[in-house]
């Protein structure tokens, strides 16, 4: 196929003028944008404003602006012809961004919900502490998922290691507010079973042993924290990580292996 015959079955898109409405980008961000759209050609038959679109998005650093209250952001692309050489297309392109609004946390409220017996193992309000964003502040995703993994950690270190919790949110655009909810689904509380030890000596590993008594309530943060206290009497490259956990639901028990003669997962160099 010759060249000619390719720009006739695959005509391409270039983007002569970009016209940039409702943006909140700097100005040299607004160029290095405009710049990046006009150096790509795109064939004329595919969804080009897609691509167009998910690039002003990255532009925008919406996932950040999630992190500023921003909801509700959005992107329209428009396009008008200016002239037409073989196999080429030269276009304006209107793209029309709108921010969304800037909304603040109104509550959030946390439920247990599943079955379990007798009273929830920890008080709400004591949960509620552990997220990191006050109600009135401009909501925050980060602050607002990593309170949500505190909370299950806090769980978990009471035994409920298959604690879930499925969170809910809200947006009210009138008066610009976030309500959460979380909804906690305890699951039963676990002990520890059989404790394996490979690899490690006597004196370290009655420590450890101490630590884990057979029957008592099941609390990984123990784990954690024994690799970390002993760092220098344990073998180089231990880690948490290698660690081997059985799991019987059914008995709520669990039993753990530590073999210290296996090394830790090495990251590959760059």
């Amino acid at each position: 196929m010759s060249p000619a015959q390719s720009w006739v079955d695959h005509p391409k898109i270039v983007i002569d003028v970009v016209e940039l409405e409702g943006t909140r980008l700097s100005q040299a961000d607004q160029k290095q944008l405009i710049a990046s759209l006009k150096q790509r050609k795109w064939e004329e038959k595919t969804d080009w404003k897609a691509d167009v679109t998910n690039l002003v998005i990255k532009a925008e650093r919406w996932d950040e602006r999630e992190n500023e209250g921003y909801s509700g952001c959005s992107v329209s692309v428009g396009s008008k012809p200016l002239r037409r050489e073989p196999g080429l297309l030269h276009v304006l392109v209107t793209v029309h961004v709108n921010e969304g609004t800037q909304k603040r946390l109104k509550s959030i409220e946390i439920r247990e919900v599943g079955e379990h017996k007798g009273q929830p193992a920890l008080v709400s309000n004591q949960l509620r502490k552990l997220v990191p964003l006050n109600d009135g502040e401009i909501y925050n995703r980060d602050k607002f998922f990593g309170g949500l993994s505190a909370v299950v950690h806090a769980y978990q270190e009471q035994g409920f290691i298959d604690c879930t919790i499925t969170p809910t949110i809200a947006s009210d655009d009138d008066n610009r507010t976030v309500s959460a909810i979380m909804e906690i689904t305890e699951g039963p509380v676990y002990r520890w079973g059989n404790v394996q030890v490979i690899g490690l000596d006597p004196k370290t590993e009655t420590i450890l042993r101490a630590r884990l008594p057979k029957g008592s309530i099941v609390n990984p943060k123990l784990i954690r924290d024994f690799y970390q206290e002993y760092k220098s009497s344990l073998p180089v490259g231990a880690s948490p990580e290698t660690v081997g956990f059985k799991r019987d639901r059914q008995r709520a028990v669990v039993d753990v292996t530590f073999d210290f003669n296996t090394p830790a997962p090495q990251s590959i160099p760059d």
